[in-house]
């Protein structure tokens, strides 16, 4: 799994508003933040993991590691 397909679960499975609010955000974040889009996608998934700390399926703990793995990486 890659981060798009973390993203893309995490859309259509956890039910949090907040962490809905941040995920679908993210492609004008990236447009609108002067830094690399990069940096501003690991921003915003940081606030989409910190509201789905409740969340919990099937894909639930796999998505949610390789958003946090590519959120703190240092690339």
């Amino acid at each position: 799994m890659n981060v798009d397909e973390a993203i893309k679960i995490a859309k259509k499975e956890c039910k949090d508003p907040y962490a809905q609010a941040y995920l679908e955000a993210i492609p004008q974040v990236i447009e609108l933040v002067n830094e690399s889009a990069v940096r501003a996608l690991k921003i915003q998934l940081l606030y989409a993991l910190n509201n789905m700390r409740y969340w919990r399926s099937k894909n639930a703990r796999e998505a949610k590691k390789v958003m946090n793995k590519f959120a703190i990486s240092k690339e």
